[in-house]
């Protein structure tokens, strides 16, 4: 079985509108820039975060080549993190 590369998205919604996005295969700079996500304001004007990791294609239960994925919105640093954590756990 090949090994695929996992895919980190982030995308920061303010008043319905994307204000930052983020797609990288590095997780050293995905959490680099999720430190800079100004969360005080998302805070203030009820902003929030998705977040989508992507495990890449791989066979599912079936034998089909399906793309896994972990994906979720949050409204704080604290829950990010600790579901970025939990969807890094193999």
């Amino acid at each position: 079985m090949e090994k695929t590369k996992r895919n980190y998205f982030y995308k920061v919604e303010k008043s319905g509108k994307t204000i930052d996005k983020c797609q990288t295969h590095s997780l050293r700079r995905f959490r680099n820039r999720t430190g800079t996500i100004n969360w005080k304001d998302l805070k203030k004007n009820k902003g929030e975060v998705y977040l989508k990791v992507n495990y890449g294609k791989l066979l599912d239960n079936f034998g089909k080549r399906t793309t896994f994925h972990n994906d979720g919105v949050y409204q704080d640093k604290e829950s990010l993190y600790l579901a970025l954590n939990a969807f890094l756990e193999t």
